[in-house]
């Protein structure tokens, strides 16, 4: 069956993410410093605008609903991927996560996700030097 390459991409691509904060911080991590996407096999498959658009459309997505979830649900989903280990275990690491908004102006929401990605990454590391004293 073929899909439209947004359907295809939430479907398929972030479908194998178990977790909204796994989506949204794969979907950063394809995301470069002019705000575009770069996915190889999106863009060789349905060419470069629909691979942006469809992977844009996700990441306002993801991004919105990631802005409504309690950040102790957020960091709970944090723990599980971390556990799970696999492609979260690097887009998750402390050292490089990030959360970022899709490129289109919103401030609002680029300073909530920045908040959230603070919050964890505070937290992970709390976490980690207080297993480390005890």
């Amino acid at each position: 069956m073929i899909f439209k390459a947004a359907e295809d991409f939430k479907k398929r691509t972030l479908g194998a993410l178990p977790s909204l904060l796994e989506k949204v911080a794969y979907i950063c991590s394809l995301q470069t410093g002019s705000g575009g996407y770069m996915h190889w096999g999106f863009t060789r498959a349905y060419g470069n605008r629909p691979t942006q658009d469809a992977i844009y459309a996700a990441h306002m997505e993801t991004a919105l609903a990631l802005s409504h979830a309690p950040v102790r649900e957020i960091y709970q989903e944090y723990q599980e991927a971390l556990a799970r280990s696999g492609v979260a275990a690097d887009i998750l690491d402390p050292d490089s996560f990030v959360l970022k908004a899709p490129v289109n102006g919103d401030a609002i929401l680029s300073a909530h996700l920045r908040l959230l990605q603070d919050s964890v990454v505070a937290l992970a590391l709390q976490e980690r030097t207080t297993h480390q004293v005890a």
